[in-house]
């Protein structure tokens, strides 16, 4: 029998035993082993390191990038004109004393800031592959008459963040957006109601909306709510150069405050409206192309035509626009001295767009009609907050510091389905000479279910998945094999999902219909993925041609992007009548 020697197996263990790991380093020497360049040579075998990651464990990959880049920059002598941004004296106190905020001047990399610029290296990679997509057939004709008013650059930036946003709404299935904590959200004195909010994440580290997990967190997990949707659409809008802003309102009841709307990519001197809830453009004028902010101020009846009945309301559409403000997506990593340093430096290479002027954006968007202020947006940084807290809580709570343990072990790991998903990223699909490729790695994902009904039986089967019984007594013992059986499960349920996409992004339509349907969204147990597999595969019955296959996939959803869903089925069949109407009056 095949060894199934999953990191996530260890994993499964540390769930159960709630074993720790000792802290990581913090990049101050280097890997054993690693080999010692010349000191002019520290910067390019740092790039080196951080393009080997995928290859690599990649937390001691991590460590060992952080040890080259420190060595680079403390002698390094980097002419960068960097002062902290202005707009971070705006953040709430709560947010302006956090580590990362403080340490923007700081010269010395952390695994945190190689992390995330391996997040910028996916999104890269990402968003290259993705610029060679068709465009959606209903957008085609549009962009060639905006290609003939505006020009084929602006024409081309807009086809390009369609392509970006098509693909983060069909990579990122939708979880329902969480309330923020709301203990101050009533106070008078909206400032201390902030700090308040703020101290309540710290303190019970309680989860909300788009602050939960961090964008790399969200590609590799694959779901996320509307907010860390529109985190990971613009960053692979940053990798094209294509600036974007999140539109919020400053509502005085809402929490929290401004309250995020969409997504907007600015091109020239438009706002391009890009819904991550709906999972669709909102649509411009006569229902075609794609509604710029201008048009849905002067024609409030574009908002409205995204109501569903008298049951779905598009709320957007009765918000006062007057209290409009751009949100400016800029992690704490992004606004740093150091990261500004190595974008500079890396600019003769293969650019790595990781640092965010954020003050040449908000003079930018401030020249837009409608738009009252720009901020920075809260969310990036909250994520901070976030993580720390409930790092402190772990200490405390078993639970918590299992749930931590999971996502360490199994998403900084090599598991065949982690190596997978970022094969994927970089667009290797394929088995080749060098590489196992995703689909390759997905299939090695899969246990067979001959071997998953023997986890809690045989012997065998468990030695085979590494897992073996300590000092626990036969309540404990059976507890651990059904939670390596149900991780086991959800890896399976995972790595054909996925395996469905990957056959999509290779125009292997049928065989997808065969993952996302068949083994997805037909099979009896509770699988998390069906929303995403109903979605992709009424997209995979569109590129074959299917639209009515398609529009009717989408009317039996219930997910979190019903509302969207339910749109895009009617714009299947406003399709479908074009079509018919079209072949009537043919000669």
């Amino acid at each position: 029998m095949k060894q199934y020697t999953f990191c996530l197996c260890i994993a499964v263990l540390c769930l159960v035993t709630a074993c720790r790991k000792p802290a990581e380093p913090a990049g101050s020497t280097p890997v054993a082993g690693a080999a010692v360049a010349p000191q002019q040579d520290y910067f390019r075998v740092a790039l080196d390191q951080l393009a080997r990651l995928d290859d690599f464990d990649p937390k001691q990959g991590m460590i060992q990038t952080a040890y080259y880049l420190n060595r680079w920059i403390e002698h390094a002598d980097v002419a960068t004109a960097w002062q902290a941004d202005p707009l971070t004296k705006q953040l709430p106190v709560e947010l302006r004393t956090i580590a990362p905020v403080q340490e923007l001047a700081k010269r010395q990399f952390t695994v945190d800031d190689v992390r995330y610029l391996r997040e910028a290296s996916w999104a890269r990679s990402i968003s290259k592959w993705v610029a060679a997509r068709p465009d959606e057939p209903d957008l085609a004709p549009w962009l060639q008459q905006l290609e003939s008013a505006r020009g084929e650059p602006h024409a081309y930036e807009l086809s390009l963040a369609a392509r970006l946003f098509d693909w983060t709404v069909r990579n990122v299935q939708l979880d329902s957006l969480l309330p923020f904590p709301d203990q101050a959200a009533d106070s008078a004195d909206k400032p201390q109601a902030a700090e308040a909010a703020g101290d309540l994440l710290r303190q019970q580290a309680t989860p909300g909306p788009g602050y939960s997990a961090f964008p790399w967190q969200t590609l590799l997990y694959g779901r996320g709510d509307a907010w860390q949707r529109a985190r990971v659409f613009m960053l692979l809008c940053r990798q094209q150069q294509i600036e974007s802003v999140m539109l919020a309102f400053d509502d005085p009841q809402s929490n929290p405050r401004p309250r995020p709307w969409l997504p907007a990519v600015l091109i020239d001197d438009q706002l391009y409206l890009f819904d991550t809830e709906l999972g669709l453009a909102i649509r411009g004028p006569n229902g075609t192309g794609i509604a710029t902010l201008a048009q849905v101020r002067t024609d409030p009846s574009l908002l409205r035509s995204l109501d569903v009945g008298q049951d779905i309301r598009y709320a957007a559409a009765d918000a006062d626009f007057s209290q409009l403000v751009a949100l400016i997506h800029a992690s704490p990593e992004s606004l740093s001295y150091r990261i500004h340093a190595l974008q500079q430096e890396a600019a003769g290479g293969e650019p790595l767009f990781v640092a965010v002027p954020a003050g040449v954006l908000a003079n930018r968007v401030r020249s837009q009609a409608g738009i009252k202020a720009v901020e920075l947006w809260q969310t990036p940084f909250q994520t901070w907050v976030y993580r720390d807290a409930l790092k402190r809580r772990g200490r405390e709570d078993p639970e918590v510091m299992r749930q931590l343990m999971f996502d360490e072990m199994i998403f900084d790991s090599m598991h065949p389905l982690v190596q997978g998903r970022v094969q994927y990223f970089r667009g290797n699909f394929e088995k080749t000479s060098d590489k196992e490729g995703a689909k390759g790695f997905y299939v090695e994902a899969r246990v067979p279910d001959v071997v998953i009904k023997k986890i809690e039986t045989s012997p065998e089967v468990q030695a085979g998945l590494g897992v073996f019984r300590t000092r626990e007594n036969d309540l404990e013992w059976q507890y651990r094999l059904q939670m390596t059986k149900v991780v086991v499960i959800g890896i399976k349920h995972t790595a054909t999902y996925w395996l469905g996409l990957t056959h999509y992004d290779t125009s292997r339509f049928e065989t997808a219909i065969t993952w996302l349907k068949q083994r997805t969204l037909e099979t009896p147990d509770d699988n998390q993925w069906k929303p995403g597999a109903r979605y992709n595969l009424s997209r995979t019955y569109e590129a074959l041609g299917d639209l009515e296959t398609a529009r009717k996939t989408l009317l039996r959803d219930d997910s979190p992007q019903r509302h969207g869903n339910l749109l895009r089925a009617r714009y299947l069949r406003e399709r479908l009548e074009r079509q018919a109407k079209s072949e009537t009056t043919e000669p």
